[in-house]
């Protein structure tokens, strides 16, 4: 067999190089691997007002998942309410503090028959 100056035969390089091809590969396809675990999105949760009103009732308001993920700028979120609901604005600050697993405190709008607001204490629930 033919070797060059160091003493390596072509096929003995070859071999080497299929292995070190091989590992840089499975490197990679595990570091993707990784990265897509990693980017798990948000799922949606629901609050409720903590603080008693006048009326005695709460509501609930739906955080959508993909909103703390890609904050928006601002968003008004709606509440439930058989008879009436609210609305809570939160800001792309308030969105990016519930991704860091943060609590953020808004207060609704006055709505109802008699008017009254809601507190409500929105964060992430623990997976």
């Amino acid at each position: 067999m033919a070797q060059d100056g160091y003493g390596i035969t072509r096929r003995t390089f070859l071999k080497g190089s299929a292995g070190a091809t091989l590992f840089v590969l499975v490197a990679g396809s595990v570091g993707t691997l990784l990265a897509a675990c990693a980017a798990k999105p948000t799922a949606d949760f629901e609050v409720a007002s903590t603080t008693p009103d006048p009326t005695n009732h709460s509501h609930k308001v739906k955080v959508l998942g993909a909103d703390v993920d890609k904050p928006p700028a601002e968003k008004s979120i709606t509440s439930d309410g058989a008879t009436h609901t609210h609305a809570v604005l939160l800001k792309r600050a308030d969105f990016q503090a519930l991704k860091k697993g943060q609590e953020i405190t808004v207060v609704s709008t006055s709505n109802g028959t008699t008017p009254h607001t809601h507190t409500f204490k929105i964060k992430m629930p623990v997976a």
